[in-house]
């Protein structure tokens, strides 16, 4: 599977120029779709995205226009919907931005995200180092979340291959 190979942009790799509402679901399909095993399955929609402003999971676009804090929110609330309910999602993301900037939690994620789903797919090995090489109740929890996401990416996979074509 192309997942072993699946990057998550960092937050410096995110697009600088504020994007409109359908370029961020045009980036963000392009994005997840590697990991995407249900692929009719739309990870983030018009009405999904105005439902996350409304529900205040992501903050408001300025002059209608997504910035690279809100890709961020948006690129980790896609692929923890997968597992996690919005206010669990809302809850983990904000026990990671209170321990450190939301450009230092987020770049930390997609490594750890990156990690699992190389461990999930490839090496089977779940005692790797985490990201930051510290181990701390945070990370501890952000462990836990991206290896639920990951090993459920990992049993979708399988079942697909088992179904006949």
């Amino acid at each position: 599977m192309e997942s072993l190979e699946f990057h998550i942009p960092r937050f410096n790799e995110l697009p600088r120029v504020p994007l409109y509402k359908d370029q961020v679901i045009t980036y963000l399909e392009n994005l997840v779709k590697a990991i995407n095993i249900e692929s009719d399955e739309k990870l983030l929609t018009p009405t999904m995205l105005n439902n996350y402003v409304k529900q205040k999971v992501v903050s408001p676009p300025k002059d209608k226009k997504y910035n690279e804090k809100h890709l961020a929110y948006l690129i980790v609330v896609c692929l923890l919907k997968q597992v996690f309910t919005l206010q669990e999602i809302c809850e983990l993301i904000n026990i990671q931005i209170e321990s450190c900037p939301i450009e230092v939690a987020y770049d930390y994620f997609c490594s750890e995200v990156e990690l699992a789903i190389r461990a999930v797919f490839s090496t089977r090995d779940f005692s790797y180092p985490t990201a930051t090489g510290t181990t701390t109740n945070e990370s501890e929890m952000l462990r836990s979340t991206v290896m639920a996401v990951a090993n459920r990416i990992f049993i979708k996979s399988k079942l697909k291959e088992k179904k006949p074509s």
